[in-house]
């Protein structure tokens, strides 16, 4: 018999839902967002992140915000790193304040004289280390096995460590001032506007996390993240912070009596909890953007696709081939997207493959997405390619004692197969074709 569950499953996934009306299948696609990230947290998967990403920001927020308080500080802009995070922390309640004062106290304490060669050291591996746990992070959100290269690790670093404190300081010091200009003031007391500026003013703060969320999706993943997909995952989780911010500190308002009972742990407790909510809403809005991108891993989540390796085989091919088709025909629009809409298959399974095939030297994705042989095509014959795609275990823990029977059978044909079609080289194949 047919569960309730199951009936609801295949209800939601019918296809027949394409056949409506727009404004009538809002409600089919919202239903199929919840469902797909209402799996993914009872999966578990997003939470251990999260709690990870806590303990690690309790490592790292001081050493962060000492190396922004000196880029400021050379600019004159530190001063504006209180109100950021005091911002922040302000769910927390009149306590958020002392944390910010804390925090600060401690990071203006931070100094190249009193700090040793090996502390400045540690410090810095501190900060550096917890920007490789969230690109980890955001890498398992988006299905991602490799993290970025080294050079591309350095540069992307520094500019997280050093461009980021400096445009939100930037930005802070421009709404400050066009808050004290003389137009400001004059429309802010007018009857008519004057309302208008307070919900203005209420939501730029929410509007610059957006910007920064948006902003983390688009290049902290090591992945190609369309504009338009970290745009709709930086809004909803901006959103969603900022409701998570307001329930949260009623929550503190309401329960101060009970936060009584842990006394001075109170305010270390509320800011545990406070973080890992932050570090849930931004890796909830990272999987919403990649579902946006990639919308059929909704209906199946966290695991990769399943194919035969004869699939697997073929898709390997097809994607050297239209490679090596736009290389010599000068044709450098090949896609993975266009590609997935030629062959009538979801690009899922064709990114698993390529990325196969890219780590192996084989393939190129450029930075729009673009497919380019990565060795002369003349020198790759159709057997390397098929053993990028042969490799690995197939999750054996120990290599199995295979008989010497088997083992010549499967040798011999090996090689009948590897002398005959496969000794092509990528070149004189798609020359035929």
């Amino acid at each position: 018999m047919v569960s309730m569950t199951q009936r609801f499953h295949e209800w939601l996934w019918d296809n027949q839902h394409a056949n409506r009306p727009w404004w009538a299948r809002i409600p089919i696609v919202v239903l199929r967002y919840l469902f797909g990230l209402s799996r993914d947290l009872i999966g578990g998967q997003l939470s251990l992140h999260a709690m990870g990403l806590v303990y690690s920001t309790l490592l790292a927020t001081v050493p962060l915000i000492a190396f922004s308080f000196s880029v400021l500080r050379g600019l004159n802009l530190h001063l504006e790193l209180a109100p950021l995070l005091n911002e922040f922390l302000a769910p927390l309640g009149p306590q958020g304040q002392n944390l910010t004062d804390n925090v600060l106290g401690m990071v203006d304490n931070v100094r190249g004289s009193v700090l040793g060669g090996l502390s400045l050291a540690l410090f810095l591996y501190t900060a550096i280390s917890m920007i490789q746990k969230v690109e980890a992070s955001f890498n398992f959100v988006w299905h991602v096995g490799s993290a970025r290269s080294l050079s591309r690790r350095i540069v992307d670093y520094a500019a997280v460590l050093l461009v980021a404190p400096l445009v939100m300081a930037l930005a802070f010091t421009a709404l400050a001032s066009l808050r004290n200009t003389a137009v400001a003031q004059v429309v802010a007391e007018s009857a008519v506007f004057g309302s208008v500026t307070v919900g203005v003013s209420k939501l730029l703060p929410i509007l610059m996390v957006v910007s920064l969320f948006s902003a983390l999706y688009k290049w902290l993943p090591n992945a190609r993240v369309e504009w338009r997909a970290a745009l709709v995952g930086g809004a909803t989780a901006g959103t969603l912070w900022a409701a998570c911010g307001v329930f949260f500190a009623e929550f503190v308002a309401t329960s101060s009596r009970t936060l009584v009972i842990y006394a001075g742990f109170a305010i270390a407790i509320l800011a545990l909890i406070w973080l890992y909510v932050n570090w849930l809403v931004l890796l909830l809005g990272a999987r919403i953007a990649f579902y946006f991108q990639n919308r059929a891993y909704l209906k199946i989540g966290e695991d990769d696709p399943a194919m035969p390796n004869a699939t697997r085989e073929q898709i390997a091919l097809e994607l050297m081939r239209a490679a090596a088709i736009g290389f010599r025909s000068g044709d450098n629009e090949i896609t993975l997207r266009h590609l997935a809409a030629q062959l009538g298959i979801a690009g899922m399974y064709l990114q698993g493959v390529a990325n196969e095939l890219e780590t192996a030297g084989l393939l190129v994705i450029t930075a729009k997405d673009r497919l380019m042989p990565g060795r002369d095509i003349h020198e790759v014959t159709l057997a390397d390619v098929i053993d990028v795609v042969r490799g690995g275990n197939a999750g054996l823990v120990s290599k199995p004692h295979w008989s010497g029977a088997s083992s010549e059978v499967l040798v011999e044909m090996d090689a009948r197969i590897r002398s005959g079609v496969l000794a092509q080289s990528l070149a004189d194949w798609t020359a035929q074709k």
